[in-house]
């Protein structure tokens, strides 16, 4: 039994990907295109056969399009065949407790990816050239990441001093009047779909700045969306986020009771707790276009949403740019000061 998965043309038999503008199925080679329920009938069968669980992990593949073996790390679950260019999928990487729930389709094509990225870095004018050419550019990797969703129900209190100053003048003397109160606020809140990174492998913080996705979009789960795309295996359990989540928790439910505190001038809440309850974990991929490079020995990453487009990276600054660029604000300055000077005389 092929521990591979690829998904080809009804028509031709060459590859298929998934094409996010129509949300179908694209076959590069004779431009036909299939919805989700032509695929769905037509690999049924096949599919039926098939073991849900399959606990074989493997560090190669064999594409099942040219044959070449090629190597996959342990986390890889779809990528290309460098050889032929197939889209190939490893099945055994989402079957069992690996298999995701619900997935996010990817709404941007890689053209457009790669165009919000040239705008993007057009903006940096001190970054080296070569983070602006084509063959970087090239190199825009869309990629399904996986993410826990978490829900869960959250009881607050906090307990503390609010301060009120009044100020006022009389003749020679200005009385200013403080008044202290204890604020006391108690509540409830219901958390749904909030993001966790569950991949060691992808920056927190570049993966928590292209939120939020619109959820609605959620789809059941299915191979056939890996097509045309890489994708990574969770590498981080629920267990692993307790303090990640209690943290992430306690920052939105103290900012909610806080807000709802206001004629004081000062506030300090001396005491907070927060309970989480019922927790509720889902196991999710969503979509993100991924491009990084190395500076100096640094890694440097750019992060996509690939359903809305917001992005988000860090880049290198090229110092002769930048020198350059200050001599030339400096000699400008020089020389309208002279200009202005020699009028003056």
């Amino acid at each position: 039994m092929s521990s591979v998965k690829e998904y080809k043309c009804l028509s031709c038999k060459a590859g298929l990907e998934f094409h996010p503008p129509t949300q179908n199925w694209k076959c590069n080679y004779c431009f036909s295109e299939f919805t989700k329920e032509q695929l769905d009938d037509a690999y049924q069968q096949e599919e039926s056969k098939t073991p849900e669980e399959d606990n074989l992990e493997l560090d190669s593949y064999k594409c099942t399009s040219c044959g070449a073996e090629l190597i996959a790390d342990g986390t890889t679950s779809a990528t290309f065949c460098l050889y032929c260019k197939s889209p190939t999928i490893i099945k055994s990487r989402f079957s069992g407790k690996f298999k995701p729930k619900n997935l996010i389709p990817f709404r941007l094509t890689q053209e457009e990816a790669r165009d919000i990225y040239k705008e993007w870095i057009g903006k940096r004018r001190f970054v080296p050239d070569e983070f602006k050419g084509k063959r970087e550019i090239d190199k825009i990797t869309g990629i399904y990441a996986p993410f826990w969703l978490f829900d869960c129900h959250v009881e607050g209190v906090i307990d503390g001093e609010g301060t009120m100053v009044s100020s006022w003048s009389d003749g020679e003397y200005r009385y200013t009047n403080t008044k202290y109160y204890r604020v006391f606020r108690r509540g409830n809140a219901e958390y749904h779909k909030v993001p966790v990174d569950a991949s060691k492998k992808l920056d927190d913080k570049f993966m928590h700045l292209i939120e939020p996705y619109n959820y609605e979009d959620l789809k059941d789960f299915s191979m056939q969306y890996m097509s045309g795309f890489m994708a990574e295996k969770r590498t981080v359990e629920t267990d692993a986020m307790g303090e990640q989540l209690k943290e992430q928790v306690n920052k939105y439910a103290t900012r909610l009771l806080d807000d709802s505190v206001s004629g004081y001038n000062i506030v300090d809440s001396k005491n907070v707790d927060i309970d989480m309850l019922d927790t509720k974990w889902d196991y999710v991929l969503l979509p993100v276009w991924v491009l990084t490079y190395i500076s100096n020995g640094k890694i440097y990453y750019y992060a996509l949403n690939g359903q809305t487009g917001k992005a988000v990276g860090e880049l290198p600054v090229n110092k002769p740019k930048l020198i350059l660029f200050a001599v030339i604000i400096f000699l400008v300055f020089f020389l309208i000061v002279v200009l202005i000077g020699g009028l003056l005389i």
